[in-house]
C-alpha cells in the first residue's frame, strides 16, 4: 500500500511545480493583473453625439451604418433613422473620436452634414 500512495504523490508535486511555475495573472505594480495593463489607464469619457445623415432610405441603411460604426473601437451604441435623417452614437472619446465615427458613415456611403441641432 505504502508503494501505491508514492505513485499517486509524484504526480501530484508535479503538478504542484508546474503551478507554483505559472504565474497566471502576473501583478503591476498598484495590485492590479495584467488585464489592467492592457486597458488604458484613464477611466472611459462617454459622449453621446447625434448626427445628420443624408442619404438613407430604408432600415438596411441604418443597418449598414450601424455595423460599420460599431466596428471602431470605443462603441456603446448606435441607433439611426433614416425617416428623420439622423444617427445617434455613443462612444468613449478616450478611444475613437467623433472624425473617426463621421469618416466610417461617410466611407458606408452616407453623407454626414454635422451634429443635429436639438429640437
Amino acid at each position: 500500500m505504502k508503494k501505491f500512495s508514492s505513485l499517486l504523490l509524484i504526480p501530484l508535486i508535479i503538478a504542484a511545480v508546474m503551478l507554483a511555475g505559472c504565474r497566471g495573472n502576473p501583478k503591476t505594480e498598484d495590485g492590479a493583473g495584467e488585464k489592467a495593463m492592457e486597458t488604458p489607464s484613464m477611466a472611459a469619457d462617454w459622449v453621446e453625439v447625434v448626427l445628420e445623415v443624408d442619404g438613407m432610405t430604408c432600415e438596411g441603411c441604418e443597418n449598414a451604418i450601424k455595423a460599420g460604426v460599431q466596428n471602431l473601437e470605443g462603441i456603446r451604441t448606435v441607433e439611426s433613422s433614416h425617416q428623420e435623417g439622423w444617427t445617434r452614437v455613443e462612444y468613449d472619446q478616450n478611444l475613437t473620436s467623433l472624425e473617426e465615427i463621421e469618416a466610417k458613415i461617410t466611407e458606408t456611403g452616407y453623407q454626414v452634414k454635422g451634429l443635429k441641432e436639438e429640437s
